[in-house]
């Protein structure tokens, strides 16, 4: 592929080093946007009783600014370096599926440009935080039409998130170079392999939420706005997602700033595996101090006192980690160069995040302080000053790698001064402005609140605007900073090895590691650059993220009574179908082959196991939790109500059984037709799909028709218990439907060409997901039919 700028190679390229750059622009657009709406929302408070913004367009502000920051800017900043350089850090040629990796930063985009747009939807776009807090976030009490924008870009956030997550297991389980062990790996690869676990379960419960508030703002369900529990069921599932967040957002930053301690401090890292193993045990606890963010909602006592010492023990590891970093500058020979600067001051910045979040492990201190700006500058410190600035100290720290250039180094320590400077300017009054409720827009002058917010304000206007230096440094310096050789800072990981800016395949040789020394073997003075056919183009990628996000905003514009709707939403859907086909053609005609075998690679712990069986077996891994989530809301809302009707009440048993056996024994088929794959049976492969497709169809048609038997007893979605029942069942169906896509794929395929080796790993994968589809009807048979 050429590496020009044209307009094709950005639409249409899948290479990682491409998808990265993408991501960073991308990620830096909606930093913009998301700061911008942070200064007026400073000028809003700067001094009391202020009428620059309403109130309306204030909660607008806020709301966007927090979803745009945290899920657009931070972590796809984080993974704009990790598309770029966890490749080439393992000994990768590029990601497992380089396809998946495109279509995740388009799913992306797309995703945030739907939030944008809701600004643009008569009646406003989204104002009810970025918690989405129910009831709230139903249409009830927030008709904007722009919230339903919202919450469809959300749900594209969470597809791509998936894909990535699912690329980047499969990537650095399979693909790393010859004897690389997991934990020899550079710091920030082993960090964006925990944060993409954390995401793996996490983000699953974020979407089962959004499904059901679908319902509730689309189907008029009362899901979320119900009295059994409504508020709380929201708060558990985006809870159970968000505080893992925080540390989505900062693992990669902190993995970032640990390989830049080693780098400047010319050490290794002081006790790397008590750092990976911290690491390890904070990405686990996260998952268990979710319910301090819930201390004020009447949850039972025990269940506070659990996680309020959870909470205590997560800063355990973390204070593990910041002392082994410190540990490791000791005695060293320590440059302040600006990656470094970036990486102390995230450090600093950490720490008091840190220990101002202690506090809010107390119940009693956080009832006080919960709803204050107290809590605002903690978060800020955390998920801000330390990602932020360990991002940005990544950003240096690569740039000469990226473009072959040095940057200004006193342009960019005088961007490292006034940005700490400011942000503590900004961020530290707030600690002190614990009395000041932080969901308010004005405020009267007798409160005293005005001095220190005008404070904040400057600070403020001074972090913003000193990132201008940056933009300036690094746009002069693509073009006119002084060319560098390979490695500047006299690094030590795989991507100092390699020119600057990388090739496009990365490697000319094999990278291999021999004790713990990184080499590249040019054994026999070939390159394997031969071993990729075909070209990095392919146009399905984005044409697939364009059709639901024009089918979104067509929906949305429908609900909104906005005039085109419907065309827009044709359209979507036709370009989406014709994607699908696009890229299944290319797979026909085998246009991508894999970059390297497995035999030549690092496989360990899945010696054996083909990278579509790995990834499915990833994707399902999450997948559970979204079931479980949508599960586990019918249960809840039952239990709390126990005078919702029970499923023996709604919905007919037998009915169920023979839906759920018609299944079980569709997976079966399925499973049947992979393992005949492995014998060589063309006929049998055929049959067992041809069958478990009958059994699908016949499986899809009784489930539809049973629930139309519960419609017309008179249930509605008004009940939340028919409501989360219907849309666990809907969603189940619209995974089947999309399983049914590879599966008449792999029949006109093996028809027509007949088994072909590597077959085998796909309808692994594929009799996976179908054996997991039967597992869920099991599931969804005992709580819908049985409970």
């Amino acid at each position: 592929m050429s590496r020009n700028s044209s307009l094709k190679r950005w639409l249409m390229t899948t290479n990682h080093k491409d998808v990265g750059i993408l991501y960073l622009v991308t990620s830096l657009y909606f930093f913009i946007v998301a700061g911008t709406l942070a200064l007026l929302m400073r000028l809003q408070l700067a001094v009391p009783e202020n009428n620059f913004l309403t109130a309306g367009r204030y909660n607008e502000a806020v709301t966007n600014h927090g979803l745009l920051m945290v899920f657009w800017f931070l972590s796809p900043l984080g993974f704009a370096f990790a598309n770029y350089f966890v490749p080439i850090q393992i000994g990768a040629k590029d990601m497992a599926f380089p396809r998946l990796n495109a279509l995740s930063y388009w799913l992306l985009l797309f995703g945030g440009l739907l939030v944008l747009a809701g600004f643009f939807m008569p009646g406003g776009t989204a104002d009810f935080g970025w918690t989405v807090y129910a009831p709230l976030n139903t249409d009830e009490f927030t008709p904007n039409p722009g919230a339903n924008l919202v919450a469809f870009g959300l749900l594209m956030l969470v597809a791509s998130v998936i894909v990535g997550t699912v690329n980047f297991v499969t990537t650095i389980g399979l693909l790393r170079a010859k004897g690389y062990r997991y934990s020899n790996l550079p710091m920030f690869t082993i960090g964006i392999l925990i944060t993409v676990l954390l995401m793996l379960w996490a983000f699953p419960s974020l979407q089962a939420g959004l499904v059901l508030l679908a319902a509730d703002r689309l189907l008029d369900a009362r899901i979320f706005s119900a009295p059994e529990g409504g508020s709380i069921l929201w708060d558990h599932l985006f809870w159970f997602f968000g505080h893992p967040e925080v540390y989505i957002v900062l693992i990669p930053a902190l993995g970032a700033v640990l390989d830049i301690i080693s780098v400047f401090s010319r050490r290794p890292l002081y006790a790397k595996k008590a750092m990976i193993a911290s690491l390890v045990v904070a990405g686990i606890l996260s998952y268990m101090v979710y319910a301090h963010h819930m201390f004020m909602t009447g949850v039972k006592t025990f269940y506070l006192e659990l996680h309020s010492l959870t909470t205590e023990a997560i800063s355990v590891p973390f204070g593990v980690i910041t002392l082994l970093a410190i540990a490791t500058m000791i005695g060293g020979l320590i440059r302040l160069s600006t990656p470094m600067l970036f990486a102390l001051g995230s450090i600093s910045v950490f720490i008091i995040g840190g220990i101002t979040g202690v506090f809010n492990s107390s119940i009693v201190i956080d009832t006080a302080n919960r709803g204050s700006y107290w809590v605002v500058g903690h978060f800020h410190y955390v998920m801000v000053g330390a990602a932020l600035f360990g991002l940005f100290g990544a950003f240096y720290y690569w740039f000469p790698k990226m473009t072959g250039r040095m940057y200004n180094e006193s342009l960019g320590r005088l961007h490292f001064i006034l940005s700490f400077i400011g942000f503590n300017i900004l961020y530290f009054p707030m600690f002190l402005l614990i009395d000041m409720p932080r969901r308010v827009f004005t405020y009267p002058e007798w409160t005293g609140w005005g001095p220190l917010n005008f404070i904040a304000t400057i600070g403020g206007f001074i972090f913003g605007l000193s990132h201008l230096i940056m933009f300036i440094n690094f746009l002069y310096s693509m073009k006119k900073g002084p060319l560098v050789d390979n490695n500047p800072w006299g690094s030590w990981t795989y991507e100092w090895l390699i020119e600057s800016p990388p090739s496009e395949f990365n490697f000319d040789g094999i990278p291999i590691v021999s004790g713990n020394r990184l080499m590249i073997s040019l054994a026999n003075g070939a390159s394997h650059n031969h071993l990729h056919t075909g070209d990095h183009y392919s146009i399905w990628p984005f044409a697939i993220s364009a059709g639901p996000f024009l089918a979104l905003l067509g929906l949305g514009m429908m609900v909104a009574g906005v005039g085109g709707g419907m065309p827009l939403l044709v359209i979507g859907l036709i370009v989406a179908l014709i994607a699908v086909v696009g890229w299944a053609r290319e797979d026909y005609r085998e246009k991508f082959h894999d970059l390297e075998p497995l035999e030549s690679k690092e496989t360990w712990p899945f010696n054996g196991i083909g990278k579509y069986k790995l990834g499915m077996w990833v994707f399902l891994f999450g997948d559970a939790v979204f079931f479980a989530g949508l599960l586990g809301s019918n249960f809840f809302v039952r239990a709390t109500n126990p005078l919702l009707p029970s499923g023996p009440e709604v919905k007919n048993i037998i009915v169920g059984a023979l839906a759920t056996i018609i299944m079980i024994a569709s997976a079966l088929s399925v499973y049947i037709a992979a393992r005949a794959t492995r014998l060589g049976n063309q006929r049998m492969v055929l049959q067992g799909l041809g069958l478990g497709l009958v059994l699908a169809i016949s499986f899809t048609l009784i489930t539809a028709l049973d629930w139309m038997q519960t419609f017309r007893q008179g249930f509605t979605l008004e009940n939340p218990a028919i409501a989360t029942g219907f849309m666990t069942v809907f969603s189940h169906l619209l995974h089947l439907g999309a399983g049914l896509i590879p599966l008449l794929y792999f029949m006109i395929k093996i028809a027509a060409k007949g088994l072909r080796d590597g077959m085998q790993d796909s309808m692994d994968a594929l009799s996976l997901y179908w054996n997991f589809l039967a597992v869920v009807s099991i599931g969804i048979y005992a709580v819908l039919y049985l409970f």
